[in-house]
């Protein structure tokens, strides 16, 4: 079995297991049982979805408590098809607080991808040129791109499959992350008005504003 199909595979499992399913006792290939393969796939999901090896599992950034009231709200309607983008200077705790998010998903059995926009285009890259399967972008429950607007601009790939990603997953009503440290006029002028239209959708997508000194410096 290829990686694709496992991903499928395992993208299947975890959607059961967060709707109630229960696994049965005995699974192919897994003596052990159902508990176990839970756990494997669970290291697996995990393993898939990019993030740090500890991501952040709580708010420890108190002046934020507003804000992380509304994460704890979104995470618990999941699986929604409402949008977040994070919006702030740098060191403003917008990475945190995305990954806060997707951890939580994670544990509840939700597929997660973690993906700065760098690395984004060079996914993209390899897609045209090496023919490297992106449909993990398309399918997984939750994406998330960090640090948009930072990501090399190259002519007939960024902007193009950027919007291809972003609409698809709007079509298919799969929600996604975004961090930028873009203003919403920077993100106009930047990109075009399609890609800014549907990142910054008042019907699909809701803005946090991230403000505060650099808590990286502090």
């Amino acid at each position: 079995m290829n990686e694709e199909a496992k991903c499928k595979r395992d993208t299947e499992y975890f959607k059961a297991l967060a709707t109630g399913k229960k696994l049965p006792s005995k699974i192919e290939g897994c003596p052990k049982g159902g508990v176990f393969f839970q756990k494997e796939l669970t290291k697996r999901l995990r393993t898939l979805s990019g993030l740090p090896a500890n991501p952040p599992k709580t708010n420890k950034l108190p002046d934020f408590k507003k804000i992380y009231d509304t994460l704890d709200k979104y995470i618990a309607a999941f699986p929604t098809p409402k949008n977040l983008v994070f919006i702030g200077g740098a060191g403003t705790g917008k990475t945190y607080a995305a990954q806060v998010v997707g951890n939580k998903l994670l544990d509840r059995g939700f597929s997660v991808l973690y993906i700065t926009a760098f690395s984004l285009i060079q996914k993209f890259k390899d897609f045209i040129f090496s023919h490297e399967s992106i449909d993990w972008l398309l399918s997984c429950d939750l994406l998330i791109i960090d640090d948009l607007g930072t990501e090399p601009r190259l002519k007939n790939i960024s902007d193009e499959y950027l919007l291809n990603v972003i609409n698809e997953r709007l079509t298919r009503e799969l929600p996604f992350i975004i961090t930028t440290n873009l203003a919403p006029d920077d993100i106009l002028a930047r990109y075009d008005q399609r890609l800014t239209s549907r990142i910054l959708s008042k019907q699909s997508s809701v803005v946090i504003e991230m403000k505060g000194k650099d808590l990286r410096l502090s």
